[in-house]
C-alpha cells in the first residue's frame, strides 16, 4: 500500500508558515527619546591668532627666546641655529594655519580639558571647525567668542 504523504507534508508546512509568519508579533527597533544635535562651529582665523596672542604662546616663546639668549652668551651656534629654525618653522606654521594649510594640533590641544566647559557654556553638543553639509534650519551657533575667551581671559 502506498501512502500518499503529499497532502499530510503540505498541511504542516502551511501551518508552520501561519506560525512562523502570520502570527508573528509586529516587532519595532527600541530607540531612546528623540535628539536634536547642536553644533557648534568656529573661526580658524579668529582661533589661529588669539592663540598667537594668547598668554600660552607668550610663555613659549619667551622660554625660547630666554634659551636662544642663553646660547648666544654661551656661543652655542649649533644650538642658536636650531632655535631660530625652530622660531622660523613656527612662524610659517601660524601662517599656513591661518590659511588652512596646516592642523590646528599645538592649538586645540592647550584646550582639551575646557572642551566640555566651552561645549555647555555655548550650549552645543558636538564643536567643529566648519560642517561639510548642512540641512536648512540646522542649529549651528558660533563658539568662537567662547573659545576666544580662554586665550585672551575676557
Amino acid at each position: 500500500m502506498k501512502l500518499n504523504l503529499f497532502p499530510a507534508a503540505s498541511v504542516r508546512a502551511i501551518a508552520f508558515m501561519l506560525l512562523v509568519f502570520g502570527l508573528a508579533l509586529p516587532v519595532r527597533a527600541q530607540f531612546g527619546p528623540e535628539t536634536s544635535l547642536r553644533v557648534g562651529v568656529f573661526s580658524r582665523a579668529l582661533v589661529v591668532q588669539a592663540f598667537y596672542r594668547s598668554a600660552i604662546w607668550n610663555a613659549k616663546l619667551q622660554t625660547m627666546l630666554a634659551e636662544r639668549n642663553q646660547a648666544v652668551k654661551g656661543g652655542d651656534a649649533a644650538k642658536l641655529d636650531a632655535i631660530d629654525r625652530e622660531l622660523n618653522d613656527m612662524q610659517s606654521l601660524a601662517q599656513r594655519q591661518v590659511n588652512g594649510d596646516a592642523p590646528l594640533n599645538n592649538i586645540l590641544e592647550p584646550l582639551a580639558a575646557e572642551w566640555p566647559a566651552i561645549a555647555k557654556e555655548a550650549g552645543v553638543d558636538i564643536i567643529i571647525e566648519r560642517p561639510i553639509f548642512l540641512t536648512p534650519g540646522s542649529g549651528v551657533t558660533d563658539v568662537t567668542p567662547f573659545i576666544v575667551r580662554r586665550f585672551t581671559g575676557r
